[in-house]
């Protein structure tokens, strides 16, 4: 969709009919002062305020080093003072550190400096590394003190500083002066293809957003929050939200195995974790698991549509006192929906995605553009503050956001999803547009057949894709990871289970067993992987 085909008018959505924190925590006290600083002043002075209340409370932890709110502030002012000594205000830097108590210090640092960071995850792969430095813009380049760059990733002679958070600073604050419209970071997506796609993050959107986190899960000084998100695909959000509320953020790597995230989780308390269904699925199959989580308050699921058997696990496992809270938003557009689950409302093969979040404003549109009817299934657009644009070359630039012709502080976004209103407010995720394809003139939606294979016994995982080969329609192939030792069902079993919960026509023609889905760092599908594998092999 481009701005010539928006309709001039739509029925915009916005009267969300909750409360943030319904159904939630409501008897858990927070910080309602931090929400405003995050809200009026940006995501450092909230800080600032949690450090001045808990100077000798652990801020951050990652398994090898803990910093106190004192110790963090004295990290984060030292490095932001050499920042402004080698560097002009609003300079684009680069950063690649692995997940590590040096990652929250830059990502503030920089801010307070007045620089704009595009953070580059130090685990990831050296291709993707390369890929967004190449995009960047960047002109210096943070490390961790052991931390070393190979040339084909930045040029050998690009200025770099070292960062050391052992090290104490003795550095005050510097004096710059702080623009809370001006972009903070740049967020390097995935996307289902592995392609980097940068979205320029930060301004007042983004601190509002930030306080919405908190004042939904009462986040507070009580709690842990664990962050298994690098920076460089929302590990931000954990830092900002955890330290402006005078919480503890333990930092985890997810590559360092599950058992070690179960050890964490149930050895240093951890209370606020957000996760995919995909991977706490995985969790949550380690035996002995559930006693990990037995601290957990608040359990946010995101990124991907939840099942009804999903809720339905995760409440055999987790605390009976634990919350579960679904969102659905996108780096670019921020959360849009979100609520605290009730299980007697989820009456389909799906939980509902949630409520309108308050300030939000949406439009649901059909296949011409117009608006769908109330309870129908539409496009959603959402309009109002967000990310401040797509980021190429190095440059703030347009990307896939339109012109808000009401309001020049305000965009619109296509999000691709397709959802629909139900009569008590809730919404619904149904798929998405790019996983919409015709088979023999029909529409098939991949995330629900993908949806139907989880219900065969002893699935682990799955995955869809269609694919087309010469002289042929598209077909859709499945890709199932089993447990071990069971017998793989045949594909005739599974075509017609797949039939009898979607339609005919969305029953895979082809079926491969899989010790694990190919996925990306985000757990999303490795869609280039699967597709080779799909033109590559053959139902036997």
């Amino acid at each position: 969709m481009d701005r010539a085909s928006l309709p001039p008018e739509l029925n915009w959505i916005d009267d969300g009919p909750v409360a943030l924190d319904f159904g939630g925590p409501v008897d858990v006290p927070y910080d309602r002062d931090a929400v405003r600083l995050l809200r009026d002043e940006g995501g450092f002075a909230a800080v600032r305020a949690a450090a001045a209340r808990f100077p000798d409370k652990v801020a951050v932890f990652d398994g090898k080093l803990a910093l106190t709110y004192a110790e963090f502030l004295d990290r984060v002012y030292g490095l932001a003072t050499r920042l402004v000594a080698q560097w002009p205000q609003r300079t684009i830097l680069a950063s690649l550190v692995h997940n590590s108590a040096a990652s929250p210090v830059i990502i503030m640092a920089t801010a307070v400096a007045g620089h704009l960071l595009v953070p580059i995850d130090a685990g990831h792969p050296s291709q993707r590394q390369a890929a967004i430095f190449q995009e960047s813009g960047a002109v210096g380049l943070i490390l961790e003190e052991c931390g070393e760059v190979d040339d084909s990733i930045a040029p050998a002679g690009l200025p770099r500083i070292k960062i050391d958070p052992r090290v104490p600073s003795h550095a005050a604050e510097p004096q710059i002066r702080y623009d809370p419209d001006a972009p903070l970071f740049v967020a390097f997506t995935s996307g289902s293809t592995g392609r980097p796609k940068g979205v320029a993050a930060g301004g007042r959107y983004g601190g509002i957003s930030l306080g919405q986190f908190i004042a939904k899960y009462h986040i507070n000084a009580a709690d842990v929050v664990i962050s298994l998100a690098s920076l460089s695909v929302g590990g931000s959000r954990d830092a900002f939200v955890a330290l402006s509320s005078g919480a503890t953020l333990r930092i985890c790597d997810i590559r360092d195995g599950l058992g070690e995230i179960l050890r964490v989780l149930g050895e240093e308390g951890g209370t606020i974790l957000s996760f995919i269904p995909t991977a706490l699925r995985m969790v949550l199959g380690v035996p002995g698991a559930e006693d990990a989580f037995r601290h957990l308050r608040v359990l946010d699921l995101h990124g991907e549509s939840i099942l009804a058997s999903d809720i339905a696990l995760f409440r055999e496992k987790l605390p009976r006192d634990c919350l579960v809270s679904v969102t659905m938003g996108s780096l670019e557009a921020g959360a849009v929906f979100s609520w605290f689950v009730d299980d007697a409302r989820i009456d389909g093969a799906s939980a509902p995605v949630g409520y309108l979040l308050p300030g939000r404003r949406i439009a649901l549109i059909d296949e011409t553009g117009a608006p769908v009817s109330s309870g129908e299934i539409g496009e959603l657009l959402v309009r109002g503050p967000m990310a401040m644009g797509a980021w190429r070359g190095g440059k703030l630039a347009p990307g896939p956001f339109l012109p808000d012709p009401d309001d020049p502080h305000s965009r619109i976004y296509p999000m691709g999803d397709l959802v629909r209103q139900r009569s008590d407010g809730l919404f619904e995720f149904v798929g998405r547009k790019d996983r919409q394809v015709k088979i023999r003139g029909l529409w098939a939606d991949l995330g629900e057949v993908e949806a139907a294979l989880r219900n065969l016994d002893a699935v682990i995982d799955v995955a869809v894709v269609a694919v087309r080969r010469p002289g042929e329609g598209d077909r859709l192939v499945a890709f199932l990871v089993l447990e071990n030792g069971v017998m793989p069902p045949s594909l005739g079993a599974v075509r017609q289970v797949v039939g009898a919960a979607t339609a005919e026509h969305m029953a895979p023609t082809e079926i491969h067993y899989l010790s694990r889905i190919p996925r990306l760092p985000n757990f999303k599908l490795d869609l280039v992987r699967l597709d080779m594998l799909a033109a590559g092999q053959h139902q036997g």
